[in-house]
């Protein structure tokens, strides 16, 4: 099970398997942020979501052996109520808010993680995420204005969440925007 080691880091134990021996994990808060980092924490997410999956699992056993095996309780939906609920999705919060009048569904949204990983600036004019993660960035790309892709500033912007290769769209001045490309990752290229 994943366990705090220290102020600066998370330890990933993960089981013997018929392939591997037991192995330990130590993610480290890097000391800057950016987008390979991200990435890097996304990959030891993948340790960490398997930890904890195969803990929810024993613990699952663990009430079904004790015989406890009732799922859900039945109820009655209200006439009139208000309704939200909260989790930790892979991007960040995720939440569900809902209204229900005469016993139906009258209003119901989801918020996902990507719109407040992507909020503007703040009445206090502090920048976003993504606005944030992207000041100061060195552009390693190589071509001349007129050809200018943004891949960095692309790579750093899918960081956060890489459903976003179809979303990121970038205004380069004179009238042009860059539009990415749909890729798998945010370590990929662009095309025009």
């Amino acid at each position: 099970m994943p366990r705090a080691s220290t102020g600066h880091s998370v330890l990933i134990n993960l089981p013997r398997t018929m392939t591997r021996p037991e192995t330990t994990f130590e993610w480290k808060i890097p000391r800057w942020s950016n987008a390979l980092e991200r990435n890097r924490a996304r990959t030891y997410f993948q340790a960490y979501a398997a930890a904890v999956a195969l803990h929810c699992a024993e613990k699952g056993l663990e009430e079904v052996r004790a015989g406890r095996t009732q799922t859900w309780e039945k109820f009655e939906v209200p006439d009139e109520a208000v309704g939200v609920g909260f989790t930790e999705a892979v991007g960040g919060v995720l939440s569900h808010h809902m209204v229900i009048r005469d016993g139906k569904i009258a209003n119901y949204h989801p918020y996902p993680p990507t719109p407040w990983n992507a909020s503007t600036r703040d009445t206090y004019g502090t920048p976003g995420p993504y606005e944030d993660a992207v000041q100061n960035t060195p552009i390693f790309e190589e071509n001349p204005p007129e050809n200018f892709k943004g891949i960095d500033i692309m790579r750093a912007v899918r960081s956060f969440d890489p459903c976003l290769p179809c979303g990121v769209h970038m205004y380069v001045g004179g009238g042009r925007t860059v539009k990415s490309m749909h890729v798998p990752t945010g370590l990929s290229g662009l095309a025009g």
